[in-house]
């Protein structure tokens, strides 16, 4: 019988091993991992590579909005595409996002700016029609309004050495989710990409992996009972 670790270093080999062959992978010369949104693989018909930089103010926020529109059901190309359309239109400032009419122009607008953006990939691929939920762009707008303060208790995990207080912080935000419910499996995708990209170089690994259904799957297959008190203590 093979403990946890075994199987964790397992399939980090077979990861590795396979590197070249999953759309998904960045690594650097070492096989260390750098994060989803370091690259997306989504390339422009004008040579833009999509990818964010967390040193960005703008490009933080994004990661932040992927976990929003992510965070509903779903193929997850929708929130990959709905990050490329702001960034490629210029509409990734929090700041843009506290304009009501602004906010309504494109909810209004939501059907074009996915027809824009697929038209806009050079290598576009999907397994279903890019979409833009309805339902997002109010949530954008609460992410917004408690960006100063997500940004604040960020800083303040980062001194405390602990960001169980910004877990908790981000759960209680009402409307991230769907119909004004607070967002929960996605938090730990904003902890990991920023791990990764070395914003914060002491977030622990185990606040950073996305329980969701196939990581579910995965270890249950495996014989893993995955249990996070970070996240299990946050579900009401």
């Amino acid at each position: 019988m093979h403990t946890e670790q075994e199987i964790a270093n397992n399939l980090i080999d077979i990861f590795i091993e396979h590197k070249h062959e999953l759309s998904y992978t960045n690594v650097n010369k070492d096989n260390e991992y750098l994060g989803w949104v370091q690259d997306f693989k989504i390339h422009t018909i004008n040579g833009n590579n999509i990818k964010l930089d967390l040193t960005s103010e703008n490009d933080l926020f994004l990661l932040f909005v992927l976990s929003v529109v992510w965070s509903r059901s779903g193929h997850w190309e929708n929130s990959a595409y709905f990050v490329t359309y702001l960034q490629i239109f210029d509409k990734s400032s929090p700041l843009q996002w506290l304009d009501d009419g602004f906010v309504k122009k494109e909810e209004e607008n939501r059907k074009k700016s996915a027809y824009d953006t697929v038209n806009i990939v050079n290598n576009h691929s999907s397994r279903r029609k890019i979409s833009f939920r309805k339902d997002i762009y109010a949530s954008i707008s609460i992410l917004a309004e408690n960006w100063e303060e997500i940004k604040i208790i960020l800083t303040k995990s980062n001194i405390e050495n602990s960001f169980i207080p910004f877990i908790y912080f981000m759960r209680n935000i009402k409307g991230l989710g769907v119909k004004q419910r607070q967002m929960l499996i996605k938090i730990p995708l904003i902890l990991r990409e920023l791990r990764c990209q070395n914003i914060y170089d002491n977030i622990p690994g185990e606040i950073c992996c996305v329980p969701d259904k196939r990581v579910l799957g995965a270890c249950k297959s495996l014989g893993i009972k995955l249990q996070n008190p970070y996240y299990k203590s946050t579900e009401k």
